[in-house]
């Protein structure tokens, strides 16, 4: 688990090889929202636009069941894919999971 939105974004920066840049854009509901910069040469292992409700959903569930909440998070992230830019809002741990499976 990440202490801060500050150190997720860092360790998503050094370790995602697929990640150019990401930062800090906004709060949404009280989540944060990352745009991350994505590798021209990574565009093809982004899942089809169909897959990403089904992807923040499972993401959503077991981000929740890492933090330890009694219910999932519901419906407190969102994916969206506009290359370069990927924007996702959720908890830090719900973003990782995003990231890991959309591409």
């Amino acid at each position: 688990m990440f202490n801060t939105i500050e150190e997720a974004i860092e360790y998503w920066k050094s370790e995602l090889s697929y990640v150019e840049d990401a930062e800090l854009v906004a709060y949404q509901g009280g989540y944060p929202v990352v745009d991350f910069t994505i590798k021209e040469a990574c565009w093809d292992l982004v899942k089809d636009k169909k897959k990403f409700a089904r992807i923040v959903r499972s993401s959503e569930m077991e981000g929740g069941i890492e933090v330890g909440v009694s219910t999932c998070f519901y419906q407190t992230a969102s994916l969206e894919w506009t290359p370069p830019i990927m924007k996702i809002c959720g908890y830090p741990e719900v973003i990782s999971r995003i990231l890991k499976k959309v591409m």
